[in-house]
């Protein structure tokens, strides 16, 4: 079981990466990338070893798309990859996200390496689901 710290260091910033039964209603665990935070709103990807079936959902946007091998973050297990468009991008309340902390259901990770954070941020720039503004939010 993970260590539970204190709420009050307990810190939820953009480009932090959690593992929990993310998006809302899996049934599996996920490592998550924060790329926004706002209004009490965290907006997220996650991570995902479907890589097969991503690439078919992304082929109308395929430069949104991450691939991701374990040696460049080493909490991974195998070759995995990011949907970034809209259609990924998800949506839990802060509060709703430190309550799952502090039940356990949240695991810290801490930040993403510099590429995968590059690459994230080339592949929401790159996607034709975001508009100019929502990469700008997403991506500075």
């Amino acid at each position: 079981m993970p260590i539970i710290f204190p709420d009050n260091l307990f810190e939820i910033e953009k480009w932090k990466a959690f593992k929990g039964n993310y998006p809302l209603g899996s049934d599996v665990g996920h490592r998550i990338i924060i790329v926004c935070k706002h209004g009490g709103t965290l907006s997220y990807f996650y991570v995902t070893s479907q890589i097969k079936k991503a690439r078919i959902l992304a082929r109308d946007d395929i430069k949104s798309l991450v691939q991701i091998d374990s040696t460049d973050w080493d909490v991974l297990t195998k070759e995995s990859c990011i949907q970034c468009n809209k259609d990924n991008l998800s949506q839990i309340s802060e509060v709703e996200f430190r309550n799952d902390y502090a039940a356990g259901k949240v695991e810290v990770l801490g930040e993403i390496p510099e590429k995968v954070k590059k690459s994230i941020i080339s592949a929401i720039c790159s996607s034709k689901s975001f508009t100019d503004t929502e990469k700008g939010k997403y991506t500075i």
